[in-house]
This record gives C-alpha cells, structure tokens and sequence, in this order.
C-alpha cells in the first residue's frame, strides 16, 4: 500500500510542469519572449562581457525582450547563468540571465504589486530570492531555501481568505524520489512586507513511513472563516509481515494576528 502511495507522489511531483511552470538552476530564458528585470539599475552592455560599455540602466521591473542567448557564462550569485541579447524598448544589448527575473506574479488584491524572483546559492544551499514591487520600485525582499531536488514552482494564490493580507505566494519543493523531503512555504505580503510566515514537509519512504503537513486556509475547500487550520500526518510499518501501520493524525485551529500565527508554538504541541 506505502509502495502505491510513494508511486502517487512521484507521479504527482511529475506533473508540476503540467500545472505550472517548474524551474531550477537549468532554467533557460526563450528566445522571442518578454521576461522582466529583476535587478535594478541593471547595465546593458554593448557586447557579452563585464568589460564592455554601458549602453543604458535598466530599472528594476522594466521588460526586456530575448533576442538570442549566448554561450557565455557568467556566475552571479552562485548560479551559472548565460549572457543574453535583449531588447528593452528601441535599445539592443546584452545582460546576465540573472539579473532577469524567471517570472512575475502580479498582485490579486492591488494590481499595481507585483513579485519578481531569481534562485541564489551560497555552501551549497540553493534559496530563491523574491522582490516585492509596485509601480516598479522595490518594496520588500526576502530569500527562501530550497528543499527537495531544488526544483520548485511559485504561485500566487491571493489572499485565501486571510484578512489584512493582500496576497499569499506558494514555492512548492519539488521532490521526486522517496525519502527526499518536499513541502510547501507560504509567503505573506501585506503591501508593505513580505514574510515568510509558514512552511510544511512532505516526504515518504517506500512502504516504511511517511509524514506531511499542510495548512487549509478560510478560503479553501473545508476552510473556517477566521480561522487557518493546521494538520500533520505521520505513519510507520511496525510489522511487514502483517502489514500494520500505525498512522497518526492531529490538527489545531491557528488566527493570524497581523504579524504571526497564534500560538506561536503550536508546531511542538504533540
């Protein structure tokens, strides 16, 4: 039965490039496609090097458009990245991928915000970096490390019913082995800062044990106005031969208070 589960997950994982775009550090920017700068104050080059001369500053959020990429390299923020030919407005030069953003969110409750995010590594430990900006000019930033096989999606899925938060921004750890840990960070934005305010595991280990926890929000199915409920599950095979596995379940009921989740130590309540 675990065996089936593991396989679930596995196959689940798969599909993140069906339900939403994956990225990692392999990601590669297209050709012919708008992307946004993440960087601010960025410099357009006249050629695919360090050395060459500034054409322009790019501003942080201004688009640019991929006219080609390069085999250059160049490693910003311990990430490998390729030079790239871009067009931003009527100007032509060449940037480092990673001062580009690999995507941006914009805000469900004020339009004018928007999220633009890039990966970093540093001792091995690989984060993804977020800006919060409106009207194109920083607000708020922060750096979440990446679990799993550093492969993740980002999504923004509102507000999901929590009151003063304008938006909730979901990177899901990509996982695709058993025994790898995945899981979830919830990413709150109230229009002035961005905080990384919960996270859950999911992991499973063949038909030997597994564990998970997750958050259901007033807005989700089964959701309590006011209320953010969380659960955890955990479970081991005690005899294989009988195949009894004890599975444990528990949950409690959390209210967000503006800055934190209450009780603040309701994670080591067992």
């Amino acid at each position: 039965m675990r065996n089936i589960q593991c396989f679930l997950i596995l196959f689940l994982c798969s599909l993140i490039n069906v339900r939403g775009q994956r990225y990692s550090e392999e990601y590669i920017f297209n050709v012919d496609q708008a992307y946004h700068m993440f960087g601010d104050n960025v410099k357009l080059r006249e050629a695919p090097n360090t050395n060459s001369e500034t054409i322009i500053l790019l501003p942080i959020g201004s688009e640019v458009k991929i006219l080609e990429k390069t085999k250059v390299t160049y490693t910003y923020k311990g990430i490998v990245s390729l030079w790239y030919k871009v067009a931003y407005k009527n100007t032509i030069g060449y940037v480092v991928g990673g001062l580009i953003a690999m995507d941006k969110l914009v805000g469900s409750t004020n339009k004018e915000d928007s999220f633009l995010f890039i990966l970093s590594k540093k001792d091995e430990i690989t984060s993804v970096n977020v800006r919060a900006i409106n009207k194109n000019k920083l607000i708020n930033e922060l750096s979440i490390r990446l679990v799993g096989n550093g492969g993740f999606s980002i999504k923004n899925e509102g507000n999901k019913g929590v009151k003063n938060i304008r938006d909730i921004l979901i990177v899901d750890n990509e996982s695709e082995s058993c025994g790898v840990d995945g899981g979830k960070s919830y990413l709150f934005w109230n229009g002035i800062k961005l905080s990384n305010i919960a996270n859950t595991s999911e992991i499973s280990d063949g038909d030997l044990y597994h564990y998970e926890s997750k958050y259901i929000f007033p807005d989700d199915d089964r959701g309590i106005p006011n209320v953010i409920v969380y659960q955890e599950e955990q479970g081991e095979m005690k005899d294989e031969e009988t195949e009894w596995y004890v599975t444990i379940k528990q949950q409690c009921n959390l209210t967000w208070d503006g800055e934190k989740l209450l009780p603040e130590n309701y994670k080591s309540r067992k």
